[in-house]
């Protein structure tokens, strides 16, 4: 008899798809463990939101975890980047519109508290052109109601300046006001420029001073400019605990 023919699939046919099987498997786990991550990280952003706003937030910011993996972070209980956004934060006459910040180094303090320490945080917040007109004509006595409700409309002359345009009932102007920090969290505006108003109103508005009380996360103004958008001033912070 001849040699008997061996049926079936070849041994490096058959090496060739147990390979592919493990390939397959490994990329289901993979996958899994990217989906697991970022569930995670969607639970961790929302505990941190959550802890973030006891610091003296109206309402819970928006908070993005960066880095990957992050369960490595959750690990090691340390965060590497997170940024930090809200908006229409109500602070004494002052409504600041926006705060974004990039907290770096969040460290919690054990693995049972959501309580710890930001090592540094940065970033900007904004004074929009209402707010700060509002504010303005707060301060301008008996004028103010009419600048508030006949027209007070800001916009921006160069980078520490602002133009305003005012239409009051009986007349109409313009005036330029540099805008520059005091110490502490206050602004100086500063009248350098006006058309068209009577001397009585160019007295009242010659120099205004804005208070910013304190701000949340222990942020501080280090410099302020004007932007298209309004004030805006560059905050930091250090060592910041927060949670409760």
């Amino acid at each position: 008899m001849g040699g008997m023919v061996t049926r079936g699939m070849p041994r490096s046919a058959r090496g060739g798809h147990r390979g592919r099987r493990y390939l397959f498997v490994v990329v289901i786990i993979i996958v899994l463990l990217v989906v697991l991550d970022f569930a995670a990280r969607a639970v961790g952003e929302n505990i941190l939101a959550a802890q973030i706003q006891k610091q003296g937030l109206p309402h819970r910011p928006d908070v993005t975890i960066g880095g990957f993996p992050f369960l490595t972070q959750v690990a090691s209980r340390n965060f590497q980047q997170v940024s930090i956004s809200t908006t229409n934060l109500p602070e004494g006459p002052v409504t600041i519109t926006k705060v974004d910040v990039t907290a770096n180094g969040v460290r919690l303090n054990s693995y049972s508290s959501a309580r710890g320490t930001i090592s540094s945080l940065s970033g900007t917040a904004l004074i929009s052109f209402a707010s700060l007109g509002n504010t303005l004509a707060q301060q301008v006595g008996p004028l103010g109601s009419l600048l508030n409700g006949a027209g007070l409309n800001l916009t921006e002359a160069g980078p520490h300046e602002v133009k305003a345009s005012l239409n009051l009932v009986v007349t109409s102007g313009s005036a330029t006001w540099r805008v520059s920090q005091l110490s502490g969290n206050r602004l100086l505006v500063s009248l350098v420029g006006s058309s068209g108003l009577p001397s009585s109103l160019r007295g009242s508005i010659q120099s205004l001073t804005v208070q910013i009380p304190k701000l949340p996360l222990g942020l501080t103004i280090g410099s302020v400019s004007v932007t298209p958008s309004g004030v805006v001033g560059d905050v930091n912070g250090h060592n910041v605990p927060f949670g409760s």
